[in-house]
């Protein structure tokens, strides 16, 4: 039987530092924008709810008032955003996404308020017919363009889902602009206006409409937060708004690569810079002094992970002069703290001698210790160990077992030397439906002495 005793052991120095997962750094421009948001909008129980909160945050104002209300009063009015405030466009959303769209789309979202599929948000209905039976007026306003029929649709949508006030006295559609304050004033000098319904701060007051300026709109924001819960009743919309434009300068950004790299910016505002894996970063982009400096100073505070890779710039000699010794050091006090990587990287040292005489025994036992943690390269190691005899007595059905424990956690040469040995029954008994099994998966990953060994012990299968 051939044997790939050396395969996983010819690149040992690259192997032993820790990868990551995704090269942040190589990683394409995220294109789904949408789909968090749009996810949590659809199904969850949460979305929902604060909708229910909300609505019953508005009652209790709209009670409070009925309970104070004197004869001579003004009537008694509540003033309300549409969009994503008292109707629900889920669908028109759910539409962008199974297209692969993730910004706002004018031309789809008018033929979707054309197509009339709206519905209430939860409690909305409720609400506004508690309004109604106490007298108290809805008035609709919202900023919207279809063009001439504006006016009309929006009557449509709205009265699809049997709201109350739904006239030309209470609704008014802005076309020309999301200004809404010179119809709220108005509404405030004739009624007592009890609270204010939107998804957006533009919804309430003008002051809040502010473009490219994050940190001036939360600021704009928090002068009032006094109001929020009684004078205004805010609705979660994580997928547009004038928040936008204090990102992007508008509301409905193009769908363009630099605004995804822009929207990718403001999603990462805030976050936690790992030293950890800026230096694997740098590591892999060669920059190996960047990696070194960052390694030593948290390998000198116990980091055991930092231990390990210090430890194998030194064997490396990666950004400094190669110095065995200080390899051997760095990778002890790693693998005392129980680190599987650089127990591997020990077993490495003495089974090819690198800065230490060449141990078998000892290349064993840190093996072992590596192994039983887990470690795959550690275990297809000790596989070859018994298949080779070297260092243990030859033992085919125990290299067979450490070759399945590799297998198991994806190791490509272990997947192919097991499966050699299953078709040849050498070690183990003679299982074919396996082999072909193992040597597919690791022909998946790109092994080529797979590939060849399904053709050679296979000829009649064709590989996926």
């Amino acid at each position: 039987m051939k044997r790939l005793s050396v395969l996983a052991l010819t690149l040992p120095l690259l192997m032993s530092v820790e990868s990551v997962a995704q090269e942040v750094n190589d990683a394409p421009v995220q294109r789904d924008a949408l789909l968090y948001a749009l996810a949590w909008k659809q199904t969850a129980a949460e979305y929902q709810a604060l909708y229910y909160q909300g609505f019953n945050i508005a009652r209790m104002q709209v009670q409070a008032a009925l309970d104070s209300r004197q004869p001579r009063d003004k009537p008694l009015a509540i003033v309300t955003d549409v969009d994503d405030t008292v109707l629900h466009s889920l669908t028109y959303w759910g539409h962008l996404v199974q297209r692969n769209m993730d910004f706002f789309d004018d031309a789809i979202w008018d033929r979707w308020v054309e197509s009339n599929r709206v519905t209430a948000t939860p409690g909305a209905l409720e609400f506004l017919e508690f309004c109604a039976a106490n007298n108290v007026e809805v008035f609709y306003v919202t900023s919207r363009d279809q063009g001439e029929n504006t006016f009309e649709l929006a009557l449509e949508n709205l009265r699809s889902v049997d709201f109350p006030f739904v006239d030309q006295e209470h609704l008014t559609v802005l076309r020309d602009s999301s200004n809404k304050e010179p119809r709220q004033d108005e509404l405030m000098n004739e009624y007592n206006v009890v609270t204010f319904l939107g998804d957006n701060l533009n919804d309430f007051r003008r002051k809040y409409y502010i473009r490219s300026d994050v940190d001036g709109r939360i600021a704009a924001m928090a002068q009032d937060k006094d109001k929020f819960g009684s004078e205004y009743v805010i609705f979660p919309n994580p997928t547009d708004g004038q928040w936008l434009a204090a990102i992007f300068g508008e509301s409905e950004p193009a769908a363009t690569e630099a605004n995804r790299e822009i929207l990718k910016d403001a999603a990462s505002r805030q976050r936690w810079d790992d030293p950890m894996e800026n230096a694997r970063n740098a590591y892999f982009e060669g920059d190996f002094f960047s990696a070194l400096s960052t390694w030593r100073a948290l390998a000198e505070q116990g980091d055991a992970r930092a231990q390990n890779n210090l430890g194998i710039l030194y064997r490396n000699g990666e950004g400094l002069v190669q110095d065995f010794t200080q390899a051997r050091a760095w990778l002890l006090r790693s693998a005392a703290q129980g680190h599987a990587q650089a127990q591997y990287s020990l077993g490495v040292m003495y089974d090819y001698g690198y800065g230490v005489p060449q141990n078998y025994p000892e290349a064993l036992r840190w093996y072992q210790q590596a192994a039983t943690l887990g470690n795959a390269d550690a275990q297809y190691n000790l596989g070859v160990f018994y298949a080779e005899g070297r260092g243990v007595r030859q033992s085919f059905a125990e290299a067979a077992q450490w070759y399945a424990k590799a297998a198991q956690l994806g190791h490509a040469n272990a997947q192919n030397i097991l499966a050699r040995m299953l078709v040849e029954g050498e070690g183990v008994a003679q299982d074919k439906d396996e082999a072909l099994r193992l040597f597919k998966l690791a022909a998946a990953q790109e092994h080529g002495e797979a590939v060849e060994n399904i053709a050679a012990y296979f000829p009649n299968t064709l590989t996926d």
